[in-house]
């Protein structure tokens, strides 16, 4: 692992809504799918969201943001996929985790931001990986973006490549297949399924949140 958590960087950022910060704190970080499935609504029905969305219920207060990179690039999703169609691609990815590499985080918040407060969980990239390896998955690309770059990337089930293969492996992933021209950089990890609040409290180094908000709570 100390190969791949070189290439990627000392730390790994989670960005969420700012007010899902105190229930973070609660109940841990989950995926879209399990905070609906707790709220009482079938993760069916949030997947390919227009609006950001609030769940409430079980337990859970958490506001989900839109899916519009997928809604945005409908065309290219179509065409672009492999072995899925948009819905059951974004139904996919709301069942993970989503971290990204410090200067990706930084350029995913602010591709989202606009009129919503968020916050940044700043993650050991080390402790994520030695508790969570087997469960984290590497990306080269952003995986639920289809609009102007990422309307030229082929995707699937493929490709993902388990943080368990090591470096080499992702690195050469899509050359293999002839969609890359040389190795690739991890640009994206997602952990399938969550963390519980001891699983988070061992890997957070910090929380950035935004001036007023308190990241513990009110």
């Amino acid at each position: 692992m100390r190969e791949l958590a070189d290439h990627i960087g000392s730390r790994l950022a989670h960005v969420t809504p700012a007010r899902n910060l105190p229930s973070i704190r609660v109940t841990g970080i989950w995926p879209a799918a399990h905070l609906a499935t707790r709220a009482g609504t079938d993760p069916n029905a949030i997947a390919l969201r227009a609006h950001r969305l609030r769940l409430t219920g079980g337990g859970i207060d958490a506001a989900l943001t839109h899916q519009k990179p997928i809604l945005d690039g409908i065309a290219a999703a179509r065409r672009m996929l492999d072995g899925h169609d948009p819905e059951s691609w974004a139904r996919h990815l709301d069942e993970r985790v989503f971290f990204w590499p410090e200067a990706r985080g930084a350029a995913f918040r602010a591709s989202i931001a606009r009129d919503l407060p968020l916050a940044v969980l700043w993650f050991s990239t080390d402790a994520l990986l030695a508790a969570h390896a087997a469960r984290i998955a590497l990306s080269p690309i952003n995986s639920g973006n289809f609009r102007q770059g990422g309307a030229r990337a082929r995707r699937g089930d493929w490709l993902f490549v388990s943080a368990t293969d090591g470096l080499p492996a992702f690195r050469e992933n899509r050359r293999r297949r002839g969609l890359a021209r040389g190795p690739d950089r991890v640009a994206e990890l997602s952990l399938a399924g969550g963390l519980d609040p001891d699983a988070l409290a061992a890997c957070l180094l910090a929380i950035e949140a935004p001036p007023g908000c308190n990241p513990d709570g009110p």
